[in-house]
């Protein structure tokens, strides 16, 4: 399984988006940037219309996300549902699959927020 966070340390934050550009609510998005600079180790992964997010420019909120030192993660069969082309998404995404996604939900050092 391939490391996206650092092992140990403080509690980490997984926040799961399912919702894609249409969500009337870009609160949870907000949220993750506010964790960000909180000091807050965060890991913000796409799954289902999530994914839509991860096409570069589509959402302030992850641009700056992104920027301030989120780690940006996607679902790699939900980007191959809806032919999202992975040579063209954010730079720095990573695709996983969901044993990796798996293996942070139970660590116990992670908080998961699915939204």
């Amino acid at each position: 399984m391939t490391e996206i966070w650092e092992s140990g340390g403080p509690p980490r934050l997984l926040l799961i988006e399912s919702q894609g550009r249409v969500a009337q609510d870009s609160g949870f998005r907000r949220d993750a940037v506010t964790q960000v600079l909180t000091g807050h180790s965060v890991l913000l992964f796409l799954v289902q219309d999530g994914v839509v997010l991860a096409v570069p420019g589509s959402d302030e909120d992850l641009d700056r996300f992104q920027k301030e030192g989120g780690v940006l993660a996607a679902d790699g069969f939900s980007l191959a549902q809806r032919g999202l082309d992975t040579d063209l998404l954010r730079p720095e995404l990573r695709v996983v699959g969901m044993d990796e996604v798996a293996g942070w939900i139970l660590d116990p050092a992670v908080r998961v927020v699915w939204h």
